[in-house]
């Protein structure tokens, strides 16, 4: 999933989730090449909630009316949130390029940068997802007064408390997440299978799931446009590349040199499950995705899984692609690669200056704090090695679901 996430989450109070294993498991990827990983603006929930408004039945004229120019209004609430969070993320990336190694070293992601100087911006996110919740809600209401029952028990089970979260028990399928400053807020509920700290410790004490991938210089010319969802997307990596907090720089040790092989292995690993709260209803959007009857359509011009340029609901080009339903976790992660002296005598320099590299899919080191863990030689003239020695263990992909398709498939 590009550069490694750090599988170190606190223990959260009986209630809680922490942050930072929250937005991990609440994202929502898109269909990326092999390798990449881009989540949508919007996280999962919000999305479901959306497909929702976009499932229709039979009601009078009249009230047809009321609900078109609500929905109206739920879109442009919507365009708002998006706009908040393309600024916020255009204004981090100017700032990422002018501030150079000193702000990424004190702002190595977006979400540490909203929490100090880019506060102001994820308040106005804030303002934009509280009216488009509020006018969604609306929306919501005037839809169950004349809704068939499956539809109304979804739309019930995704409305959001209004009870003070510092005060109150959880309701069912409801979790509270405290904000940079401590703050809590109703989320939807997900479920991970143990904390981060007991993954950590299992992981660091044995070697279940050891694994070793072996690359020859054949794999460098593999097309890596496709993606892990089985479409296809841009690409713009290099397959080698070494970096750290100014990004990464192509370093094409197989362009004469067709000795290269890379191996890559990690010291045991685990696949940790991740499962929606009661408010999600996989059943339901696989009876409208498929078109299994209740008397439901979709609202024009939504398609149920369209192709490029459709307003499509499910799949590739789709309001609501995947849902992540694991997280794949690796534990001290390393590598060596072999080549000729000629090679070794061109790149080691380059190397031995980097803060990370990048083999493929496959990423050591590079920016988001990583580099301190990031340990790299040279051996015999010949040799590259190098991993990670930090305690924690890193995830480094995702398991997906495809939501009304309901396909296995990995984000890696």
């Amino acid at each position: 999933m590009g550069t490694p996430q750090s599988f170190n989450w606190a223990v959260a109070p009986t209630g809680q989730i922490d942050p930072q294993a929250y937005q991990a498991m609440s994202t929502m990827p898109l269909w990326s090449p092999v390798g990449s990983f881009t989540a949508a603006d919007a996280d999962f929930f919000t999305s479901y909630r959306q497909v929702l408004n976009q499932i229709t039945f039979k009601v009078s004229p009249e009230r047809q009316g009321d609900l078109k120019r609500l929905k109206d209004l739920v879109t442009l609430a919507n365009n708002d949130v998006t706009k908040a969070t393309t600024e916020m993320n255009q204004a981090y990336l100017s700032q990422q390029q002018n501030g150079g190694v000193v702000f990424a070293a004190r702002y190595p992601d977006v979400s540490s940068w909203i929490q100090g100087e880019g506060s102001s911006y994820q308040h106005a996110i804030d303002n934009a997802q509280v009216n488009f919740n509020r006018t969604q809600d609306q929306l919501l209401e005037m839809q169950k007064a004349s809704m068939p029952a499956d539809l109304q028990n979804a739309i019930d089970a995704i409305k959001r408390p209004t009870a003070n979260p510092a005060t109150s028990t959880n309701p069912v399928g409801w979790v509270k997440v405290p904000d940079g400053a401590g703050i809590l807020s109703w989320q939807p509920g997900w479920t991970i299978a143990t904390s981060g700290q007991d993954w950590r410790a299992e992981l660091a004490s044995g070697t279940v799931g050891s694994f070793t991938v072996e690359l020859s210089a054949a794999d460098a010319t593999q097309n890596l446009t496709k993606s892990w969802a089985n479409g296809s997307a841009s690409y713009g990596n290099p397959f080698w590349s070494v970096g750290g907090s100014g990004g990464w720089e192509k370093m094409d040790l197989t362009t004469t040199d067709k000795s290269v092989k890379a191996t890559i292995s990690v010291k045991s690993s685990a696949v940790v499950p991740i499962t929606p709260g009661s408010w999600y209803d996989g059943g339901f959007l696989s009876t409208i995705a498929r078109n299994k009857g209740g008397g439901y359509s979709l609202t024009a011009p939504w398609v149920s899984n369209g192709g490029p340029g459709s307003q499509s609901l499910f799949g590739q080009y789709g309001l609501l692609p995947t849902r992540v339903s694991a997280l794949v976790v690796a534990y001290q992660p390393s590598f060596s690669i072999t080549m000729s002296s000629a090679t070794f005598n061109q790149y080691h320099e380059k190397f031995e200056a980097s803060g990370g590299l990048r083999i493929g899919p496959f990423s050591f080191g590079g920016s988001g704090g990583h580099e301190s863990n990031y340990i790299h030689t040279t051996q015999g003239g010949t040799t590259f090695t190098g991993g990670s020695t930090s305690e924690d263990p890193v995830i480094i992909g995702v398991l997906v679901s495809f939501p009304g398709i309901n396909d296995p498939g990995f984000a890696g």
